[in-house]
């Protein structure tokens, strides 16, 4: 398959090939999850347009979720049309299942690492992926696939993050740490989690059997919520990366 006229056609803005020999031990574990004879994984994005975050919450919450949407969209589409060429294939599930790790909340693919892996940004203190071309605004989605032929081996890009700490003294629910990310602290996530909540959230988010019967309301759920608060994203040097070459 012909994978750069079909991002093209869909209207990707950046993907990479990812081999799972470049990824860690524990990433290789979670695509073979979905994918026991997996070999790499295909991971691309969609750009955020700067203009979204000066809309409303509402509003900007559902242009962010019709992007992720149509992102999920294309990752279907690209994993039927493998399977189609006899190429076992798997799209990364939107939203759930989740996990915890450490402490922190992770997809079962952790697509941000595996995008920084393919060279397509670096992870910043927030915990979210900062494009050299796009900045801190690409939707993630991706499809764990055994396709394996030709995957050129791909080189990380230079550290973009500057360690300058403006998420970390931006966020209002000072979730950024020294030792990452704490998404019951954020606001997209604590008024939907109450602090006496969080130890059942926790609990939930160890059993996956209960995520996997939840996981079909979580599209339904995601869409009546409002982003609250992107200041991490856009208080960051790099969030209009790229905006003035268009």
């Amino acid at each position: 398959m012909k994978i750069d006229p079909f991002f093209q056609a869909e209207g990707i803005d950046a993907y990479a090939i990812v081999s799972l020999t470049d990824l860690p031990d524990a990433d290789r574990s979670d695509a073979r999850h979905l994918v026991p004879c997996a070999r790499s994984v295909i991971v691309f994005g969609r750009e955020v347009p700067v203009p979204v975050y000066g809309l409303s919450p509402a509003e900007k919450t559902r242009e962010i979720h019709r992007i992720a949407e149509e992102t999920d969209r294309t990752a279907i589409r690209l994993a039927e049309r493998l399977l189609q060429e006899q190429v076992p294939a798997a799209p990364v599930p939107f939203l759930l299942p989740v996990r915890l790790e450490n402490g922190q909340v992770q997809g079962i693919i952790r697509l941000k690492r595996i995008a920084a892996a393919g060279g397509l940004g670096t992870i910043g203190r927030s915990g979210i992926l900062i494009s050299p071309r796009f900045g801190a605004r690409l939707v993630l989605s991706g499809v764990v696939t055994a396709m394996d032929g030709g995957i050129p081996r791909t080189t990380p890009v230079a550290d973009l993050c500057r360690n300058c700490g403006l998420c970390v003294r931006a966020c209002p629910g000072r979730a950024i740490g020294p030792d990452g990310v704490d998404a019951f602290r954020c606001r997209n996530v604590s008024p939907w989690v109450p602090p006496s909540w969080v130890p059942f959230a926790k609990w939930l988010l160890r059993r996956k059997t209960l995520q996997r019967l939840a996981a079909p309301l979580a599209p339904v759920i995601a869409r009546h919520a409002t982003m609250r608060c992107s200041r991490c994203v856009t208080v960051c040097p790099n969030f209009r990366t790229g905006e003035q070459s268009r």
